[in-house]
């Protein structure tokens, strides 16, 4: 821990280093908001209809996710929060060149700005509160809690332990060498050569599983570009959790968990069967079983969806929703589905991994609706189609909530699109 003085001059030196090395911003394809609409709406929350729909971005950056969505769904009011001056004049360029009238850029320190109360249907902050300081992390939870609507939900992407432990030892190193540098530039330059001199260390020892594992990190470390290494790798802030510990500080701030944005990953029946006897003994409860997950499966990050305390929550999957809902495949880049004969397909999915569709209505239905990859289908396209496979009415929502729960589809809730 630094002292009183450290710590105040923490947000000025991070202010500093982002207005001058911009973050490589991105599109986040998991965020989209048709897609967490229709996630909130599968969960029994989100609106009635699409009038006044609105977006808080904390953390936005240059803006190019916001502005994104902006010109998908120019129906949605966006909101964009962040401190850096540098990277608030860059979103305020992209919304002015593309005509985004929706969208309101706020420069100010989360600990500082205020938004409006009960006023957003999405709360987003992706990249943001694993590399800011506690105050700051408390303060995404309140103004959350502050900001949702009743039936509103919190996406918050952050990194998770244990699957970070080995990644942040490396960079607990690069910090070390580094201390003395000044230079971000400089301090890239010097890290690159420490990361070679590790590569080439574990490369030399290809059958030592340790090794592989660290040197598999060490790639993934020199694949980065050099400004978004300069944030991730050596900013002053990087404090990864265990979900627990993110569930339980949530709901002090008001917010209960309730999902992940991609539902595949909170399945156990993606863990070895020999898993789940043992597994009934200790009769964890949901929030135990999603950490023991985390164990499991090395999870190094989370995308977690979140909703105001007020508003009860069973933490179950509303059937009765489909019928209002659009559904799409969340295949990555676009790419052409790999078939195994007529009752198999995989693909690899936005969410980050494989994804297998065994039986042919499921998978006559997956690859019609890869046909158009970019128009979430209506329910009764999806329902027509499955009837032409001879699938029954009482077989239908079965199907559809195992494709959901198995990541194969995704819910999204119908929105205008411009074109």
């Amino acid at each position: 821990m630094g002292s009183a003085a450290e710590a105040e001059k923490r947000p000025d030196f991070t202010r500093a280093r982002y207005d001058h090395v911009p973050y490589q911003d991105e599109v986040f394809e998991n965020l989209d908001v048709s897609r967490l609409l229709g996630m909130a709406k599968l969960l029994g929350l989100g609106p009635g209809d699409t009038r006044d729909l609105r977006v808080l971005d904390l953390g936005c950056a240059s803006g190019r996710h916001i502005c994104a969505q902006a010109a998908r769904y120019p129906g949605v009011a966006f909101t964009g929060v962040d401190f850096s001056a540098a990277e608030l004049a860059n979103a305020r360029a992209r919304v002015e060149e593309q005509g985004l009238s929706q969208v309101e850029l706020i420069q100010g320190d989360f600990r500082e700005v205020e938004v409006e109360e009960g006023a957003y249907d999405l709360v987003l902050c992706h990249g943001t509160f694993s590399w800011v300081p506690d105050d700051a992390k408390q303060r995404i939870f309140e103004l959350g809690h502050h900001a949702l609507k009743p039936t509103g939900l919190a996406a918050i992407v952050y990194l998770t332990y244990p699957g970070w432990k080995q990644r942040e030892a490396i960079r607990e190193l690069l910090a070390m060498r580094v201390a003395e540098i000044d230079d971000p530039e400089a301090q890239v330059r010097d890290s690159a050569l420490l990361l070679r001199v590790l590569q080439a260390g574990y490369s030399a020892r290809p059958d030592d599983a340790h090794a592989r594992s660290l040197l598999e990190i060490v790639e993934s470390i020199q694949a980065s570009s050099s400004n978004v290494f300069i944030h991730d790798e050596l900013g002053r802030d990087h404090d990864p959790c265990y979900f627990l510990q993110f569930a339980e500080w949530a709901d002090e701030c008001g917010l209960q968990y309730v999902s992940e944005v991609d539902l595949k990953s909170m399945a156990t029946s993606l863990l070895p069967e020999t898993t789940a006897p043992i597994l009934g003994q200790l009769d964890p409860d949901f929030l135990e079983t999603q950490q023991l997950i985390d164990f499991l499966v090395n999870r190094g990050g989370r995308a977690s969806l979140l909703a105001r305390k007020e508003t009860l929550h069973l933490r179950r999957l509303c059937k009765e929703s489909l019928a209002g809902l659009a559904f799409r495949v969340p295949r990555l880049g676009g790419g052409a589905l790999e078939s195994e004969g007529t009752d198999c397909v995989r693909f690899d999915s936005v969410h980050g991994d494989g994804v297998s569709v065994h039986g042919r209505a499921a998978v006559r239905l997956v690859q019609r609706l890869s046909e158009t990859p970019d128009r979430p289908q209506p329910y009764s396209v999806v329902e027509a189609a499955l009837k032409d496979e001879g699938v029954g009415s009482e077989a239908l929502v079965p199907l559809l909530m195992d494709l959901l729960r198995g990541g194969a589809i995704d819910p999204h809730f119908p929105l205008a699109r411009l074109g």
